[in-house]
């Protein structure tokens, strides 16, 4: 990285204590300024088990206010979370740390209702409160 580089340039190189600055100088939207500390914070966390399992807790949340019991084959079919198998290791994931809670489905013996525990609905307003906290 040179000294003539852009800001967007100081941003891809990683460079925290020249984008803090950047960011002060007003240089940088506040969306952007979210992407970037979500990088940072995936990369410190390092939990790949739990890759892409917040979008599921927030769709879950959304169908839920909807008035909507979510099951795991509607996952499966959205195509929004990845192939079947995928979406059953992030379910059983959350399931597994306690963020939904699996039950067994009134309307289909074979399926199995998702629904959001405390737990995980308090882990997405942790990541609300994180969200607004960058994009101040």
């Amino acid at each position: 990285m040179s000294s003539g580089d852009t800001p967007v340039q100081k941003i891809i190189y990683h460079a925290p204590f020249e984008y803090e600055e950047i960011v002060e100088m007003g240089k940088v939207p506040g969306y952007a300024t979210y992407l970037y500390q979500t990088c940072l914070k995936r990369k410190e966390q390092a939990d790949a088990e739990v890759e892409g399992c917040d979008e599921i807790l927030a769709y879950l949340v959304v169908r839920d206010a909807e008035g909507a019991v979510v099951k795991i084959t509607e996952l499966v079919q959205s195509l929004m979370f990845g192939t079947g198998p995928t979406v059953h290791r992030k379910v059983l994931t959350l399931a597994k740390r306690g963020l939904i809670q699996l039950g067994k489905s009134k309307t289909d013996a074979r399926a199995k209702d998702i629904k959001v525990t405390a737990s995980g609905l308090e882990r997405l307003k942790d990541q609300t409160k994180f969200m607004k906290r960058c994009l101040e």
